[in-house]
């Protein structure tokens, strides 16, 4: 057929392109070195709203640059290390302050992006957030300028205490927002 095979031909490579965009997306998201945790109800969905409400700052597959917010891939698990580093990742503002108003579906996404994105960075035997920790902490939300020298403690207790590598303050220290 000449011209690509008119209307039904375009839909179809328009529908080839979608998919192939939304194909690479998981891919770039899927966990790349440890499993998820079974305690993610539905990881689609995880994923999805990691996307939707994270992705467009830290990147769809954690990677934020160059923007002015933290890394995440290979990176946020090691703020599962110390209790008041694994809360600061729920009493961050745009966490806590989260439109996902449903504890679980909000423990859901924390744990795909320490798990998923954060892959080996994630301590051995880490337990993934519940639903209650999550309604818990997130009445406790963390605010005002104080955010950045907060992040630059966790992560100095995290090289200091947890064996986290020092060039973490590269992306999570006070220089970086």
């Amino acid at each position: 057929m000449r011209g690509g095979g008119g209307a039904a031909g375009r839909r179809l490579v328009a529908m080839a392109v979608g998919a192939a965009i939304v194909s690479a997306a998981a891919a770039a998201t899927a966990p790349h070195t440890r499993a998820l945790p079974a305690a993610i109800t539905d990881p689609v969905v995880a994923r999805s709203d990691y996307i939707e409400h994270c992705g467009g700052c830290h990147g769809v597959d954690g990677r934020s640059a160059p923007a002015q917010v933290p890394e995440l891939r290979d990176r946020v698990g090691y703020f599962m290390c110390t209790p008041e580093a694994r809360a600061y990742l729920v009493r961050l503002p745009n966490v806590a302050h989260s439109r996902i108003t449903d504890n679980q579906e909000l423990a859901d996404l924390v744990n795909f992006v320490v798990f998923g994105l954060g892959g080996a960075s994630a301590p051995v035997g880490a337990q993934p957030f519940s639903a209650a920790e999550v309604a818990r902490e997130r009445r406790l939300a963390l605010s005002g300028p104080s955010l950045k020298a907060e992040r630059a403690r966790l992560v100095a207790a995290a090289i200091r205490r947890c064996g986290a590598p020092a060039s973490l303050k590269r992306f999570y220290g006070s220089a970086r927002g």
